[in-house]
């Protein structure tokens, strides 16, 4: 390699190096200045919140379907467990609770297709569970009864992402055995914001970001989008009465010029 060939690969590393602290350092400050605050009140809430609920344990409950067990209704919503990363930097917050039955129930499931499946889901929710099987006289497996206590692992988790500049939000089994995805911009994260969240959690609301609105707030709303119609049709008024001026100038202009021309002549 050549000393210049040197040279440029060492001023390339450089500036790739200085890209880096660069980059670095604005992530960094876009999480002190936005992630941190959004995700700290996030934590202060839900340790509030979920400190009440171990004290008052409301009666929340929620219906589940499990694959070969069938609709199982009334699981109620209880064991709240709160964790972030570090207390201090935190970029992470999981709220975890169940939803447990309130007894053992025993299951009969077939055919064998829909135990295998049974079984699969079971173990994948981490759920304990007996299974026997119930044979015909030919010893093949006519039915499978699993009996358990179905207990449903729920997580809420809050993560943040500095790339995108905004909080990661992820729901696993809430409603049912998905994972919702959505994104909560920091600034959206104020007290209204968190009241709404603890009514999600308690099962008030069905969706976390249908903000009721109250009928000042939808009379403002209207007034305002009037408003905006007004403007848009009188800056329509206005670009045709230019448009028309203009055009009458270019033909005026065109017919002087069509004068002196004749004149010449």
């Amino acid at each position: 390699m050549s000393i210049l060939d040197e040279l440029k690969q060492q001023a390339e590393q450089l500036r790739q190096a200085q890209e880096q602290d660069t980059e670095t350092a604005r992530r960094e400050a876009l999480y002190q200045e936005k992630l941190k605050p959004g995700l700290k009140a996030i934590l202060n809430y839900l340790e509030e919140l979920t400190e009440q609920l171990k004290a008052v344990n409301p009666a929340i409950h929620h219906d589940y379907t499990l694959p070969g067990l069938g609709l199982l209704k009334g699981l109620r919503q209880r064991n709240y467990t709160l964790k972030a990363d570090t207390k201090d930097q935190t970029k992470v917050v999981r709220l975890k609770f169940n939803c447990v039955a309130d007894k053992e129930q025993t299951f009969a499931v077939t055919p064998q297709s829909q135990a295998i499946e049974t079984r699969s889901f079971l173990e994948s929710q981490k759920m304990r569970y007996t299974e026997w099987p119930i044979r015909d006289n030919s010893q093949q497996i006519v039915v499978n009864n699993f009996q358990l206590q179905a207990s449903i692992e729920i997580y809420i988790t809050f993560q943040a992402d500095l790339e995108m500049g905004a909080i990661k939000m992820a729901t696993t089994n809430f409603k049912d055995f998905v994972i919702d995805r959505s994104t909560v911009l920091p600034q959206r994260i104020n007290d209204q914001w968190l009241d709404h969240l603890g009514h999600y959690i308690l099962r008030k609301n069905e969706n976390l970001y249908c903000l009721e609105i109250d009928e000042s707030s939808k009379e403002s709303i209207r007034m305002r989008l009037e408003a905006e119609k007004r403007a848009r049709q009188e800056d329509l008024q206005r670009a045709i009465k230019r448009e028309k001026l203009e055009r009458e100038e270019k033909e005026r202009t065109s017919l002087l010029g069509k004068l002196k021309n004749l004149r010449k002549r």
